[in-house]
C-alpha cells in the first residue's frame, strides 16, 4: 500500500512539474511575443549557454542538499534555480542582446527563473552524467574507518 502511495504521488509531482514548465514555456513565449523580443540564433545560443552554466553553478551549490535528498528532488531543484538565477545577470550583454534587460526587476527575474526551469532538464542530466559525479549507486561508508571493510567488500564482489 505505502509504495503504491509512493509511486502515485511521484506520478502526480512529475506530471506537475511537467504542466507547470509548460506552462513557464507558454508565459515565455508570450511574454516575448508581447515585448517584441527578436533574438537572433546567436543571442539565443548564447543565452542557452549563459543558462546551462548557471544551472551548473546552482547544483555545484547544493551538493550537500543533492547528497541528502538526491538528484531528482524538487527540493533540490528549487534551490539550484534560486542560486543560479543571480549568475545569469552576471551576462548583462547576452541579456541586452535579447532585450531582455529593459524588463522591471520583477519581471526579469520572473522570466530569468522562467528560462532557467525550462534550461534544468538538460543541465541537470549532464551534471549527473559527469565523470566528476560519483555514481549513485556508490556505498558510502558512515565512518572512515570503515573503508577498509567497503573496499575488501567490493574487491570481493
Amino acid at each position: 500500500m505505502g509504495q503504491t502511495v509512493d509511486i502515485l504521488t511521484q506520478s502526480l509531482l512529475q506530471l506537475a512539474a511537467a504542466l507547470i514548465m509548460a506552462l513557464g514555456t507558454l508565459a515565455i513565449a508570450r511574454l516575448t511575443r508581447w515585448l517584441g523580443i527578436q533574438g537572433d540564433s546567436a543571442a539565443r545560443a548564447a543565452f542557452d549557454d549563459v543558462l546551462n552554466k548557471a544551472v551548473t553553478f546552482g547544483l555545484q551549490q547544493s551538493q550537500q542538499l543533492i547528497k541528502q535528498r538526491g538528484w531528482d528532488d524538487a527540493v533540490v531543484k528549487s534551490q539550484a534555480l534560486q542560486l543560479a538565477a543571480p549568475y545569469v545577470q552576471n551576462f548583462p550583454d547576452v541579456l541586452k542582446a535579447l532585450k531582455i534587460d529593459k524588463l522591471d526587476q520583477a519581471h526579469l527575474n520572473a522570466a530569468i527563473l522562467n528560462a532557467l526551469d525550462r534550461a534544468f532538464p538538460a543541465a541537470a542530466a549532464a551534471a549527473a552524467a559527469s565523470p566528476a559525479t560519483p555514481p549513485p549507486t556508490a556505498p558510502v561508508p558512515e565512518r572512515q574507518a570503515d573503508l577498509p571493510a567497503l573496499a575488501a567488500a567490493i574487491d570481493g564482489a
